[in-house]
Order: C-alpha cells, then sequence, then structure tokens
C-alpha cells in the first residue's frame, strides 16, 4: 500500500469511526464501551497523520465533505451522515490540532449528537466542554486595517452576503431593488481601477459560501473585467457585471431538489432547469432593469451556433452580452468543486473553452477571455522547473511568464518570508514554469494571497 493510500484510509477512517462515536454517543454514556472502543479509532488515526503535521481540517466545500486535501467524492453512509451534521451547525472548517485528547473527541461528539444546531450552538457548547485542540477555522486577514486587499476582501464577502439576500426574498416572492445590486458593481468597479488582478484572484476564491450565491458573484466580476478588457462603454460594463451576478437568480423558482439533484435529471426535471433564464429575466424585469440587461440574462445558456436554451423563434439569437456571460459562466462552473463533479484546473477549463469556440462560445469572447487570463490564470498553481511551487499572482510582461507567489521552496518546505517572483524578470534566473499542479494535493488556496 502506497503512502497516498494510507494517508487516504486515514482520512475515511477518522470519518467512519467519528460517525460511529456520534451515533452511539446518543445511545450510550461516554465511557460505555460502544463509545470509547470507537472514539479510540478516531484518536488513533489522527496521532498517526499528527506525526508529520500539527493539524487537519474537517470541512464542507460545496456541498462536497473532506479531510485536508481529500474530498469525499464517493458518497458512504458514514461520510453522508457527517457531512449532513456539519451542514446542519453551518461549519465549514472544523480544526484538530495536534495534541488532541480522546477525552476532547468524545466532547466532540456529544456536541455533535444535540438536535438544535447552528453555528453559534457549536462554538458556545465548545466553550462550554473546554475544548482547546478542536475550533472553527475562520478565514482571517493577515493585514493592518484600511489595506487594499482588506478592503477588496470584505467587498467581495458583502457581495455574497447580498446575493444570498436576494435570492431568499425573491424565493419569498418579493423583488428587492435594483439599485442594492448596482452599489454592488460600482464597488467592484472601485476595485478594478485600483487593481485588476486583485478582483481576478478575488474571483478564484473558492468554498466560503454555497455554490450558488459565490458562483453569481465570480460571474459577476469576471464578466465586468472581460467587458472592460473588450473596450465596453461604462454602461455595458456595469450591465454585463450585473447580468453575471444576477444571471442564476431565476433558480429560486425552480424546485429545489431539483436544482440540487446529483445524478441524472428526468425529461420534466431538465425541462424545469433550462426555464431558470427565463425566470431570472422575469425578475429583472421586475426590478426595473433594462431591456439590454434581461436580454443578458435569458441568454447565457444559447448556444453561438443556435443551440441551448431557450429555445426562441422571436429572438434572433443571444445578444453580445449574453454571449459574454456564457464564456466567464462556464469557465467559473468547470473550476469549481461540486458534489459528484471534480473541478478542471483553470489552465485545463482554458482548454475546455477553446473547444467550444465557435460552436457552444463565441470567438470573439473566448478570444478575449483568454488573452484577459493569460496562459496560467491568476490563481493556478504552479510547479517551476526548480522544482518550488508558487501561485500566479498577476500576467508578467512576457506572455507564460507570470508574477508568481512562492509558497513551497524546492525542498518542499513553506517559504518563511513572502516574496514574489517575476518569471519575465531577472531575479527569476531562468526559472520558468514546469508544469500546473494540483491546489488540493498542496493543501493551497488562492485565498493564501490574502494571508
Amino acid at each position: 500500500m502506497t503512502q497516498d493510500a494510507k494517508q487516504i484510509e486515514r482520512y475515511r477512517g477518522i470519518i467512519k469511526f467519528l460517525d460511529n462515536t456520534v451515533r452511539n454517543i446518543a445511545l450510550y454514556p461516554p465511557d460505555h464501551p460502544s463509545v470509547k472502543g470507537v472514539s479510540k479509532r478516531v484518536f488513533d488515526f489522527l496521532s498517526e497523520i499528527f506525526e508529520a503535521k500539527e493539524e487537519v481540517l474537517i470541512g464542507l466545500i460545496n456541498g462536497v465533505l473532506y479531510v485536508d486535501d481529500y474530498l469525499f467524492y464517493e458518497i458512504t453512509p458514514y461520510s453522508d451522515n457527517i457531512l449532513k451534521v456539519l451542514t446542519g451547525f453551518g461549519i465549514d472548517d472544523l480544526l484538530i490540532s495536534k495534541g488532541v485528547s480522546e477525552e476532547e473527541l468524545l466532547k466532540l461528539a456529544g456536541i455533535l449528537k444535540v438536535k438544535e444546531r447552528s453555528r453559534d450552538t457549536f462554538l458556545r457548547l465548545s466553550e462550554q466542554e473546554g475544548l482547546t485542540h478542536i475550533g472553527l477555522k475562520s478565514f482571517t486577514m493577515g493585514h493592518d486595517e484600511g489595506d487594499l486587499p482588506t478592503k477588496s476582501l470584505e467587498t467581495y464577502r458583502d457581495a455574497i452576503s447580498t446575493m444570498t439576500g436576494f435570492f431568499s426574498e425573491v424565493g419569498d416572492g418579493q423583488l428587492p431593488p435594483l439599485r442594492e445590486a448596482e452599489n454592488l458593481v460600482e464597488g467592484f468597479m472601485d476595485k478594478l481601477s485600483a487593481n485588476k488582478s486583485l478582483l481576478m484572484l478575488l474571483s478564484g476564491l473558492k468554498g466560503y459560501d454555497s455554490y450558488t450565491y459565490q458562483h453569481c458573484v465570480n460571474v459577476g466580476i469576471l464578466a465586468l473585467l472581460l467587458a472592460e478588457k473588450e473596450g465596453l462603454d461604462e454602461q455595458h460594463i456595469k450591465w454585463a457585471a450585473l447580468a453575471g451576478m444576477m444571471h442564476d437568480i431565476g433558480k429560486v423558482r425552480v424546485p429545489s431538489e431539483v436544482i440540487n439533484k446529483p445524478g441524472g435529471l428526468t425529461l420534466r426535471e431538465w425541462e424545469a432547469v433550462k426555464s431558470h433564464p427565463l425566470h431570472s429575466a422575469d425578475v429583472i424585469r421586475g426590478m426595473g432593469g433594462a431591456q439590454g440587461l434581461m436580454q443578458a440574462v435569458e441568454g447565457h445558456h444559447m448556444h453561438h451556433d443556435g443551440g441551448g436554451y431557450p429555445v426562441r423563434s422571436d429572438v434572433d439569437g443571444p445578444s453580445r452580452l449574453a454571449k459574454l456571460i456564457s464564456v466567464v459562466d462556464a469557465y467559473d462552473a468547470i473550476t469549481t468543486v461540486r458534489a459528484y463533479k471534480k473541478p478542471m484546473s483553470p489552465v485545463e477549463a482554458m482548454t475546455f473553452l477553446e473547444n467550444g469556440r465557435g460552436t457552444k462560445y463565441d470567438p470573439h469572447h473566448v478570444d478575449a477571455f483568454i488573452s484577459m487570463v493569460g496562459a496560467y490564470p491568476p490563481g493556478a498553481m504552479v510547479r517551476l522547473s526548480s522544482n518550488e511551487i508558487g501561485m500566479v499572482v498577476k500576467a508578467g510582461d512576457q506572455q507564460g511568464k507570470p508574477m508568481v507567489k512562492m509558497i513551497i521552496d524546492e525542498k518542499g518546505q513553506p517559504f518563511t518570508q513572502e516574496q514574489d517572483l517575476d518569471l519575465s524578470g531577472a531575479d527569476a534566473h531562468g526559472r520558468v514554469i514546469a508544469s500546473v499542479v494540483d491546489p488540493a494535493l498542496y493543501d493551497l488556496s488562492p485565498g493564501m494571497v490574502f494571508s
């Protein structure tokens, strides 16, 4: 058995026996053999992992359970139950640190068994139980107040919160004022003028909130950037960003069990899904949006060659903005972790878009998008010819030679001091990108640029 296979076995074992512990502690006292025996198995697996690292992260990303870099795409009864428990508590970031005791694990199981679940409940009970090696890993910033990345991240998180509110209001039959969405766009346009690369990196952040809301914000950012890249006037740039953020709002009018269904859809279910662009346009209409904005959201699943949906005999194909949204919508969707689907790397996504050029996607927008993000898009994790690993933060002066934030040195150790390397500059000393790496293998994410 390889070391990787052993590690996967440990991760699966942690979830299996944590689930057993939670189930059993609901039936027996903590000192009962049926509880302590399975809890000991969790402790043993964690102890083996802690021989090489200091902490283990258990969480959720877009409906997928993970332990460190292992994602449970193949659902088991154990992983499914732990996923439901964590979802009930609103936990996507459970951190267990080296030094955790068997007693603490039993206390954790006792907390997870409670019926009244919320994130606040978990934090309150954790404090009451005195858990010192188990907690929630909240995303924190390492910058002084007023720093550009800090402000940008706050704007991004506020946008997700606002989109969550929009979906909730529309789902309740209300129509929020369009001006709130316009304010978000204007905030992002301010960030665009200050730092385009930072805005692109924001759109690469994954997993903070549920997929739909974050996806809408990401598509809005990417649409804004692409519209600016193509030289559209200010009004159409705003419409592009608004259409990107609101393109999926109509999904609230499609049954949630259909939208979230992991397997194949029936014909009737698929027809329901295909109706969401029309619902989105109807919502925009009710909010007082312009015709061009309605056309952009209605046509974002229409293909350049006439295919796609919805089929409208009275419409002469998708509008220019709809075709633009189609490209950035596809890019964000295929690079995001979803239940039962592994994401493509940014570089793989570029190939995907290129393959759809002229059929699904307008060649003009595909070419502009690829030109905008470069051969190695911001957020891509790369291995250099020196065996160092870094994350692309912005394009360099030469194609294929971007600016890279160095993360892991040639010996596989994290850099102790933050440093950026311009591969097009003299300091590169001949180093070039050797390959793209899967960030999950190294516990890397675009969010590291803010740490």
